[in-house]
């Protein structure tokens, strides 16, 4: 959303339409640029689909997807609340097409880099025709306003919460009641008799094991054991006999090692549990984005980032193996980067891991976009200029400032300094970001 006005009045809106030149000619000329144009957007997009992959032509599209469906919803609430919109268009840029349906003029641009709408009047200093002055942003109602300031992030969240309501139906959640076998080290007392990924140990020296931790108690009590273990593989149980491995706890004592590691079937859940998970999960991410903006956003936080103190990585979670450790075993691979998980990616860098989720496999590409779609609309509610939560808080103000009946409205002129200051501090981080991804890419498995 944009407070831009493209001009005022009909010649405003004329103005805010290229012309290649005058008459039938001028707009032959218009209409044989833009085809030229869409050529090159066309060859462009083939030439990065075959360079990048055809993950890396889905993840930067998804983007782009996300960023029109923001807009989108600013646009339709303005529209609906009687605002007018001049402008919708997909990209930045030169202007590669465009048609005009009433009073707003729809399009497309050069650069696929999201979409942006156009409200007149989102502050005092636009200049608007005083005939449509009371179609403007700043004139109407406080509800109406907040929805329209809203609108983004109310489309990223409901975006997130249909996914995950999707992914709880089609692909559902770890089953809490069951785990088996999600991997096995090499040369362990498992790998010794053929224990496999997917294998359920139904017992281990005749102590049933029906969770991981349970099996971990019976394991570390056995160290150098002969014991009979139980699988079930495919419906069908077998008994095999092995000596439970040894590993030195950091105490000095010995415990047993068995060399597997967790994890859980899938269940999938009916509407009403999906509904309920999806929204539970919702509620979670919600406030992760939201702690690990506000730890980002500190003095300590942004000038670790900037400084480069700490390297953060961003790494897969490890699966764990029953050992000497604590009661749910050690990590399995003592090789993966102990690195903090938090690291801030640039837009290169979240394609680069949106490829890796692709890659790995549709539902978990899904995960990706549900926690993408969370974070952006957690995000654009931050209460500063240019983001969404800055028109959010001034209409909160003039709200507040507003009483007996007369209406307060904010100098704009007076934010101008601490918006830049916003989009500067913006840029800064987004360049250090790409810096870091484009020299050291994290490894995303």
């Amino acid at each position: 959303m944009t407070a831009e006005v493209s001009g005022s009045g009909a010649d405003g809106h004329r103005g805010a339409v290229d012309v290649a030149g005058s008459g039938a000619d001028g707009r032959r000329g218009a209409a044989g640029n833009d085809r030229i144009r869409l050529v090159l957007l066309v060859g462009a997009v083939v030439s990065f689909g075959l360079i990048g992959g055809l993950s890396g032509l889905v993840v930067v599209s998804s983007f782009v997807v996300m960023l029109v469906i923001h807009e989108l919803g600013h646009f339709v609430v303005a529209r609906l609340s009687g605002m007018q919109v001049t402008e919708f268009f997909i990209g930045f840029g030169p202007r590669l097409w465009s048609v005009r349906r009433g009073e707003t003029t729809y399009g497309v641009k050069a650069i696929p880099a999201g979409a942006y709408v156009r409200i007149t009047g989102m502050s005092s200093l636009d200049v608007v025709d005083p005939a449509v002055e009371h179609r403007t942003y700043r004139q109407q109602s406080y509800p109406k306003r907040m929805a329209v300031a809203l609108a983004g992030s109310a489309t990223h969240f409901a975006v997130a919460l249909a996914l995950l309501f999707f992914v709880y139906m089609a692909v559902g959640r770890p089953d809490p009641s069951r785990w088996v076998v999600g991997e096995v080290v090499s040369g362990s007392a498992a790998a010794s008799i053929d224990v496999r990924v997917g294998d359920r140990i139904v017992s281990v020296a005749g102590v049933e094991t029906p969770g991981f931790e349970e099996f971990g108690v019976v394991v570390r009590g056995l160290p150098g054991r002969e014991v009979v273990v139980v699988l079930e593989r495919d419906g069908d149980t077998s008994k095999r006999t092995m000596t439970v491995g040894e590993r030195l706890r950091v105490d000095g004592t010995v415990a047993g090692f068995f060399g597997v590691g967790s994890d859980r079937p899938m269940e999938t859940l009916g509407p009403v549990g999906a509904g309920v998970e999806a929204s539970a999960r919702f509620v979670d991410l919600v406030e992760m984005s939201v702690d690990g903006l506000v730890g980002f956003f500190t003095p300590d936080g942004l000038a670790s980032f900037f400084t480069g103190g700490d390297e953060p990585s961003v790494r897969p979670e490890p699966a764990l193996s029953v050992g000497a450790g604590g009661s749910s075993g050690q990590v399995a691979d003592p090789g993966v980067d102990p690195a903090d998980e938090d690291r801030l990616l640039s837009i290169y860098g979240a394609g680069r891991l949106g490829s890796a989720m692709l890659d790995d496999g549709w539902s978990t590409y899904l995960w990706f976009l549900i926690l993408v779609n969370v974070f952006i609309g957690v995000f654009n509610l931050v209460p500063l200029l240019p983001l969404d939560g800055g028109h959010v808080a001034i209409a909160t103000y003039e709200r507040i400032r507003s009483v007996g009946g007369r209406r307060h409205m904010a100098d704009a002129a007076k934010l101008i300094p601490l918006t830049w200051a916003v989009v500067t501090l913006l840029v800064a981080v987004a360049g250090v970001a790409l810096y870091r991804d484009i020299v050291d890419l994290p490894d995303f498995g």
